[in-house]
Formats: C-alpha cells, sequence, structure tokens
C-alpha cells in the first residue's frame, strides 16, 4: 500500500511530535515563533515527508512587538529557508492584545499571498474576525486547525478556499465539531493531531497517529468507508501543501 492510503497525513503538529509519526505519515509542521523556521528545516532536510512552516502564533504576541520591524524579519525567514507554508498564527481571544493579534494576522495573510503559500490558522472564540480578515486578504488556500464550529461556519470558510483540521474535538460528543461533522463536505476536511498538545482520552501527550483515531470517527459519524477517506483525506492534505 502506498504511503497516500497507509495512513492519514497530519495537517498540523509540532516540532516535538515528529519522533511519534508512523514512519510513512507526512506531516505539517508548524511554527510556534518565527525562529523556530532554523530547527524546522533541520528536520525537513532528513524527511521527505515533512511539510514546515514560519509564524508567529497568537499566544506569544507581545506589545513590545514594531509591526514593520516583524514583518521584515518574518519576510526574510521566508525568503531564507523557503517554508512550505505560513504559520502558526491566528486569533484568540482568550489571550491579551487582541487587536494586535488582528494586526500580525494581517501580516501574515499579506506574507501568504505575496509568496503564494498556504495558511495554518489558530482560531478561539473568533471565528468572525477571522472570516473579516480574509475577506479582506485572499490568501490562496490555508487551514483552520482544530476547527470546532457548526456546518453554516464551515461553508464561509469553505469559500475562502480554507480546509478544517478535525482532531481530539471530535471526540467530545457536545462539541459544534462532532454535532455538525456529518454536514461538512469530505471535500473540507483533512485529519490532525496538533502533537504533542490536545492529548485524547487518557494520553498525557498528543502523537500524530491518533489521526487514525480521528479519522476513524469521521468514518463512523458519516457512515463511510476507512480506506476511501483515508485517500480522500490525504489527497486534501496533498492539494493543501502542494
Amino acid at each position: 500500500m502506498s504511503n497516500n492510503t497507509l495512513f492519514p497525513s497530519d495537517a498540523h503538529c509540532h516540532l516535538d511530535a515528529i519522533i511519534n509519526a508512523h514512519p510513512e505519515q507526512k506531516l505539517a509542521v508548524a511554527a510556534i515563533k518565527p525562529l523556530d523556521i532554523l530547527k524546522l528545516s533541520d528536520a525537513r532536510a532528513n524527511n521527505q515527508n515533512i511539510k514546515i512552516g514560519v509564524g508567529l502564533h497568537p499566544w506569544y504576541v507581545d506589545t513590545d512587538i514594531n509591526l514593520v520591524n516583524f514583518k521584515v524579519e518574518l519576510e526574510e525567514l521566508i525568503i531564507k529557508y523557503k517554508p512550505d507554508f505560513i504559520g502558526e498564527c491566528g486569533l484568540d481571544k482568550l489571550k491579551p492584545n487582541f487587536d494586535l493579534q488582528i494586526e500580525i494576522c494581517k501580516l501574515h495573510c499579506e506574507l501568504a499571498i505575496k509568496y503564494n503559500l498556504p495558511i495554518v490558522f489558530h482560531c478561539v472564540r473568533s471565528y468572525n474576525e477571522l472570516l473579516q480578515i480574509l475577506a479582506e486578504h485572499l490568501v490562496p488556500k490555508g487551514l483552520v486547525h482544530a476547527f470546532n464550529e457548526n456546518n453554516e461556519m464551515a461553508k464561509q470558510f469553505w469559500k475562502k478556499n480554507i480546509y478544517l483540521g478535525i482532531g481530539s474535538n471530535l471526540m467530545n460528543e457536545q462539541s459544534q465539531l462532532y454535532k455538525s461533522i456529518t454536514s461538512m463536505p469530505i471535500e473540507q476536511l483533512i485529519n490532525e493531531s496538533d502533537a504533542p498538545y490536545m492529548p485524547y482520552a487518557e494520553q498525557e501527550i498528543s502523537t500524530p497517529q491518533n489521526c487514525m483515531i480521528y479519522l476513524e470517527k469521521i468514518c463512523e459519524l458519516k457512515s463511510i468507508n476507512p480506506t476511501e477517506t483515508i485517500r480522500l483525506i490525504n489527497q486534501n492534505w496533498t492539494k493543501l501543501y502542494s
């Protein structure tokens, strides 16, 4: 069985998770801070199944950031290290400096457009604000990781060529995602682990191999064939990160 059909690709994880991935698994490994790209670049050089990102996670947005300098520095890293995508960036209303988060998210979008790169968003209680940014910044394509909203919101993102990262939120029967997944088109869905974060059940840490658990849950809830679903979802991963 080929790499594309053996195991579900992971649309969103972090550097520490690579060691726990399935050997045939394709990974999109996001940055949390811009200089993470140095280690990520080394990891990509040693593993042909890895795509890497560059960006600033909204949890680390600080009022000391100078927007002009930040954009220049981020662009220099893009030119030097040639990341496969922009991110992780985004919005989180549970964290401070939300107005500054918005401005920095816009800068990431501008660079994704300039360099024709996909972009990965962290989004917590900020879906409408992110949609507004995307209305003003027509990014080529992207992913909302750890999506947890209803099908109407999913449709709004799909109109903007944004895929949905499906992970541990799907295992919570009270979540918006669990209640809405049956209405979402498989063409928009990609499995993700967010490893080593967002562990499932009794795990101490998440691993990229959790993607199989989440894929099986998609198949159960949508009553679809697992083998075909792996193929389709891995095609989505390839479309996003190619």
